[in-house]
């Protein structure tokens, strides 16, 4: 069932859940429209957790029979909607978590759903997902079940800040726009409680936005010759970054967000870009520098 993994492949990780099905077809839709090979990944387990129950053996058979059938699943899915996608399966023995980490190192992004069949059922999200948004080595589609969009023009919602990162999720929403042709929406949040703003002085408030506003042009130079089918849309509130984006998520098809900002955290995904990751009505994609 393992194969060689083509670099750049769009890899999904699918454990028979509903969320996962989610995944998968956001996964089909992605690969088809880059002409890139779809890799259905289920990490079977590790034999060793379940071996004191049984042999190690009947453990590894039982692991490879369950994977088996989870994976046929998909695939029978990929073949029905996409018959024309090269398309590959692997089901190496070892945790999910750990398996699509090291897929992660030759994918072009990695999708999963927003909540598996683990046993963790309060989180929002299920411990899998949020490790891989926060420590794969690209970038991550974190997939909810689409209840709207039915016309198809739902935007894209990136937030902006400048940084490195930011410029990574900036170019792949930017791509993601006008491959799927939709509107993009670019956020910069600022506040003028981080900026000192005298509440009495207009024109300290009218210097501050100006600021952000330049910050803001200059991130985006570029992008539009670049992409010119793009129609964009520039926001810059004055509120938090964490709950712009969250709300904006509900009438968008897709959030993007930096793996890491400005706030010098030395976790790979930022706290902003965590918490959008677990409270965003959509799907979420966290880019990578």
């Amino acid at each position: 069932m393992n194969t060689t993994m083509q670099q750049g492949a769009v890899v999904v990780g699918v454990d028979g859940s509903a969320g996962s099905g989610a995944a998968l077809e956001w996964a089909v839709t992605y690969a088809q429209r880059r002409r890139r090979p779809l890799l259905i990944a289920n990490g079977a387990g590790d034999p060793r957790r379940s071996s004191q129950f049984v042999g190690i053996d009947d453990a590894r058979q039982e692991l490879r029979m369950e994977a088996r059938r989870v994976t046929d699943q998909a695939l029978g899915i990929v073949r029905r909607i996409a018959p024309d996608l090269d398309v590959e399966v692997t089901a190496p023995l070892h945790d999910a978590r750990q398996a699509l980490l090291d897929l992660s190192e030759k994918a072009s992004i990695l999708v999963v759903g927003t909540r598996g069949l683990g046993p963790v059922k309060a989180l929002l999200l299920g411990s899998v997902s949020t490790a891989l948004a926060a420590h794969a080595d690209c970038p991550v589609a974190v997939v909810r079940p689409a209840e709207r969009d039915q016309d198809g023009r739902d935007p894209v919602v990136v937030g902006a800040d400048g940084s490195e990162a930011s410029t990574a999720a900036l170019e792949l929403a930017f791509e993601l726009a006008s491959t799927e042709h939709r509107p993009l929406v670019v956020v910069h949040s600022w506040s003028s409680n981080d900026t000192f703003i005298d509440p009495a002085s207009y024109q300290q408030r009218v210097d501050v936005v100006e600021e952000h506003t330049r910050m803001l042009a200059e991130s985006l130079a570029g992008y539009q010759e670049k992409y010119p089918d793009v129609t964009v849309e520039r926001r810059l509130p004055d509120r938090s970054p964490l709950f712009t984006l969250v709300e904006l998520s509900e009438t968008a098809a897709v959030v993007v967000v930096g793996s890491r900002g400005r706030s010098g955290l030395h976790a790979l995904v930022g706290s902003v870009s965590r918490a959008v990751v677990e409270h965003a009505h959509c799907t979420v994609v966290v880019a990578r520098p």
